[in-house]
C-alpha cells in the first residue's frame, strides 16, 4: 500500500532511507496490534520482512497495487482495514494504516461500484 501511495515500485520503497523508515513504521503498527491481541511474532519479523521486500524485482508491485491501479477490487479492507479495526478494538493507535486505508478507500469503493468518480 505504501508503494501505491508513493506511486512507486516495491524497490523504491526500500531503497530510500525515508521510505524504508515509513515501511518499518507501518510494520511496527502491525506488530503492536498483534501483541495487543496476544499474538507473538518473531523478534526479527520486521528485519525479515524488509529483507524480503528488498529482494523484490526492481519493477515489482504487490497485488493490492496492481488491482487498484487497474480499477479492480483489492484486499485493501482485509489488509489495512483489518489493522485499523483491530487497532481500534485493542486500543492501539494505527495512524499510518488509518491514513493508507482512508487514502486508498475511494479507489477501492470505485472498483467495487460503490463510488462514481465525476468525469
Amino acid at each position: 500500500m505504501i508503494t501505491l501511495i508513493l506511486l512507486q515500485r516495491a524497490f523504491c520503497a526500500t531503497a530510500l532511507p525515508e521510505t524504508r523508515a515509513l515501511l518499518e513504521q507501518v510494520m511496527q503498527e502491525i506488530v503492536a496490534v498483534a501483541r495487543a491481541g496476544h499474538i507473538m511474532l518473531p523478534a526479527d519479523v520486521i528485519p525479515t520482512a524488509m529483507a524480503q521486500l528488498a529482494r523484490f524485482p526492481p519493477g515489482g508491485t504487490n497485488s493490492t497495487q496492481r488491482d487498484l491501479m487497474a480499477g479492480r477490487p483489492s484486499e485493501l479492507d482485509a489488509h489495512a482495514g483489518a489493522v485499523v479495526r483491530l487497532g481500534r478494538a485493542r486500543g492501539v493507535p494505527t495512524p499510518l494504516h488509518t491514513f493508507l486505508y482512508h487514502s486508498l478507500l475511494p479507489l477501492e469503493l470505485h472498483a467495487r461500484g460503490h463510488l462514481v468518480f465525476p468525469r
